[in-house]
């Protein structure tokens, strides 16, 4: 959520390896990195902490500085295991196909997240599932930029996965919930299985029958080894995560309660002025923030639950419906009931 984009708490694993892909086509790195205030020492420094944000910034530089349709599929592609440190050493040592793939979602924290995931098991397939545009209102992407990182994302996972299982392990179906762009062919060729577009959801399918199955480097004493680390680097990360994100765990503490500035500011044992001052200083503000839960909340409680729209708004503490109403079509440009039509499965 937007409340976390700017936060610098990533080693900038992803961001050099989105860098060096991107010199193979014509992009300097001082280039690439425009904007960021990071340079390529800093990039190279397992000390240094990025965001989501500079991230994102990395991304947009490389539209406006390669004319590649397929850019986000040739990126994604080369950035293989050793790209994202013991988040993907772990998933290189998982005992099974099944194992790994829960320490992918359970870590995922640890790998600069642009877009969250899950999957699930259904029937005889594996599908993995990645947010729609409209779910991504808060990074305010546009089109290209959405689809730049949707492929390179796509494109990644399908990499990931053969590091670790072979490169047998090719999905069976990819599913986009966009319009069938120029480079589609460039797409079913990246992945290596047939693709879909204009559907309900993006997903990836592969074979249930492999979750059992064994990754290449598998080592049961390794794997929990890995995981405990990764355990310990996610709660780290949310200590050294900046004021924001303690911001958001007070907003977050008691559901349908969204405490005053006053009152979080108490909790941090700041002044409500201070606090103000340090938010500003990260680009971001209470107000910022309080939208960010509300949005993020919105989208859960709509996708997963059966509450009424009523409903949902008096949870947010909305003071009333047609607020919420508005609020929700500002944010991802979809009234509650188009979202939750949209998010119902189907299947």
């Amino acid at each position: 959520m937007s409340a976390t984009i700017r936060e610098k708490c990533y080693p900038p694993l992803k961001i050099a390896a989105l860098v060096k892909a991107l010199a193979q086509y014509g992009v300097n790195p001082e280039s690439a990195l425009a904007g960021t205030n990071l340079t390529v020492e800093q990039i190279g420094n397992a000390e240094t902490r990025s965001s989501i944000q500079q991230l994102l910034t990395v991304g947009r530089n490389a539209l406006g500085l390669c004319s590649r349709p397929d850019l986000g599929l040739q990126v994604g592609l080369q950035l293989h295991a050793s790209a994202y440190g013991l988040y993907g050493y772990a998933l290189l040592c998982a005992e099974t196909l099944r194992q790994g793939s829960d320490m992918a979602v359970r870590y995922h924290g640890l790998a600069t997240p642009v877009m969250a995931f899950h999957w699930v098991q259904s029937g005889d397939r594996i599908v993995w599932n990645y947010p729609r545009a409209e779910e991504l209102a808060h990074l305010e992407l546009s089109s290209r930029e959405y689809q730049f990182f949707l492929d390179m994302q796509f494109a990644l996972h399908v990499t990931l996965t053969k590091d670790a299982m072979g490169a047998w392990c090719a999905p069976a179906l990819a599913l986009y919930a966009t319009p069938q762009p120029a480079h589609a062919e460039a797409i079913a060729d990246a992945l290596g299985c047939p693709v879909l577009f204009d559907q309900p959801r993006n997903e990836l399918h592969y074979p249930a029958a492999w979750l059992d199955r064994p990754p290449q480097l598998a080592n049961p004493l390794t794997a929990a080894q890995m995981s405990g680390t990764c355990a310990r680097l996610l709660e780290e990360f949310k200590w050294q995560a900046g004021l924001a994100r303690r911001v958001v765990d007070e907003l977050t503490r008691t559901p349908g309660r969204f405490p005053e500035i006053e009152s979080v500011a108490a909790s941090l044992c700041i002044s409500a002025r201070t606090l103000r001052r340090k938010l500003e200083a990260e680009g971001t503000s209470y107000s910022d923030l309080l939208a960010s839960v509300r949005h993020a909340l919105a989208v859960d409680y709509l996708s997963t639950t059966l509450l009424s729209i009523n409903d949902v708004a008096a949870a947010l503490n909305f003071s009333d419906t047609a607020s919420f109403r508005h609020a929700f079509k500002r944010w991802t440009g979809k009234t509650p009931n188009e979202f939750r039509e949209r998010s119902a499965p189907n299947r």
